[in-house]
């Protein structure tokens, strides 16, 4: 999960976190190393200044001592040592308890920052101090006794200040540092932020597309190569489409003559033999019944055949070429195709909206919109296994951009309950020569699946308007109704 996590995190933020950790451990390491070396500093410091106070007490002693004033030595020591630090001195009084007498405790100078370190600072910084007892003898006599402590408060004081001064600038030049870096990588791998979406247009088949070369050199050759990869696949996809279109129009043709050929011998032929077996039935009614009643019974199979034999014509011609391609207004066309679908699979319920449209947009239009359709339903029915198909057709006007005029788009959807696709699944020649059609006529194709889910497909085309009536000269089979 949590390496998920990390690698869904872009580059960016990728080495502005990993730098991060590892500006903040330098800092917490050299947070750690100055407190090591403070310990024994503040020993060190506190050591030193007990050792001084101690022979600056003995001279005294001894001064004061030969000059026979050494009951004054309360009085005289806090004036002697209200400069010192890092230590306490304490003597005993008359009743002979301790009390401090240097430096002076009610003095405002004693230490200004004493209590600025934090408890657990001192208690971790802070080294063992002992104290030291001095017996203040006059003669065989004992007058007194001095005791110094060390007090490491102040310089702990110091050490504090100095770890978090040095804190405070590690983490501004770290934040700096941060931000800086932020500005730079992001000058830096912009260049492969276009080129990840130059990758995504191309995977959405926008071969035009071009980067900018950046200055780096590395960069700059990546960038040159997907240039070039670009052009390359933009030329190839133009290739694959033209093969495409031709290929689609000598479908077109070979069935427009396959269609000709049902339409001009299999058609004449359904409908001799039809015509052959009404004669041969009255030659029947005329025979004896013995001999006319199997011969009937002969004639009614041939009949049943015959007819069978006209419906799968008819079913081929629609197929392959409707006859009634710029004879009959479009949305009857299309009602007609599905009314077929809806004959061959009455386990499918099919919902139609269609119109309002025009009679005609144009051979090259009605036959797209034609196929669109019936490819469509045919791989509902084919390999979606569906069982609900919702199919929608409409003319949608829009304002002209300047002209005056209207621009009219088909949008044409077809949606199934099948099982549909699974993501990255290969769809057919059909599917595909359908994109080729709608691509020639300017239009756009999107497919939609999941796995079951079913299949939605949306074909948008662009088209000139048309009056009801103005339908153009198509090519069409003319002939008898079979």
């Amino acid at each position: 999960m949590h390496r998920q996590w990390w690698n869904d995190l872009p580059v960016r933020w990728q080495l502005m976190i990993s730098i991060s950790v590892i500006s903040i451990g330098a800092v917490l390491l050299s947070i750690i190393l100055a407190v090591v070396d403070a310990r024994s500093r503040v020993e060190v410091e506190v050591n030193a200044a007990s050792e001084t106070a101690r022979q600056l007490l003995t001279d005294l002693i001894k001064r004061l001592a030969a000059d026979g004033d050494i009951r004054d030595l309360q009085k005289v020591v806090p004036e002697q040592l209200k400069y010192s630090r890092h230590v306490r001195i304490l003597a005993t009084d008359s009743e002979g308890n301790l009390k401090q007498i240097a430096p002076d405790p009610n003095a405002e100078s004693r230490m200004e920052h004493a209590e600025r370190a934090p408890q657990w600072f001192a208690t971790l910084v802070g080294p063992k101090v002992g104290s030291r007892e001095m017996r203040v003898m006059l003669g065989p006599n004992r007058v007194g006794s001095i005791v110094i402590t060390g007090e490491p408060l102040d310089e702990l004081g110091e050490v504090w200040d100095e770890v978090t001064r040095r804190a405070v600038i590690w983490l501004g030049i770290t934040a700096l540092m941060l931000a800086l870096l932020y500005v730079v990588l992001g000058r830096l791998l912009n260049p492969l932020v276009g080129l990840a979406g130059g990758m995504q247009k191309l995977e959405d088949g926008n071969f035009s597309t071009r980067i900018d070369e950046p200055h780096m050199r590395e960069l700059k050759s990546i960038a040159s190569r997907f240039n070039m990869l670009a052009e390359a696949l933009e030329k190839a996809r133009a290739e694959n489409s033209r093969l495409y279109r031709n290929v689609i129009e000598l479908q077109e043709d070979e069935r427009r003559q396959i269609a000709n050929e049902l339409h001009d011998e299999a058609g004449p032929c359904l409908f001799g033999i039809t015509a052959n077996v009404s004669s041969i039935r009255r030659f029947a009614d005329q025979a004896p019944d013995t001999l006319s009643e199997p011969i009937k019974t002969r004639l009614d199979e041939i009949h049943e055949v015959t007819e069978r034999l006209k419906t799968i014509n008819r079913d081929l011609l629609r197929r392959l070429r409707p006859v009634e391609l710029g004879r009959i207004p479009l949305e009857e066309l299309i009602g007609s195709l599905i009314a077929g679908f809806g004959r061959r699979h009455r386990d499918v319920t099919f919902t139609v909206a269609i119109g309002p449209l025009a009679d005609s947009y144009g051979e090259a239009v009605d036959l797209t919109v034609f196929r669109c359709v019936q490819e469509s339903l045919t791989n509902a029915m084919r390999h979606g296994r569906a069982k609900r198909v919702d199919i929608e057709i409409h003319d949608v006007a829009s304002a002209g951009n300047g002209s005056g005029r209207n621009t009219h788009t088909l949008h044409i959807s077809i949606r199934d309950n099948g099982v549909g696709l699974a993501p990255g699944a290969a769809t057919g020649i059909g599917m595909t020569a359908m994109r080729e059609r709608v691509s020639g006529l300017d239009g756009t194709t999107n497919m939609e699946s999941s796995p079951g889910g079913g299949t939605t497909v949306k074909v948008v085309l662009p088209v000139k308007p048309r009056r009801g009536g103005d339908s153009p000269e198509c090519e069409a089979i003319e002939g008898q109704a079979l």
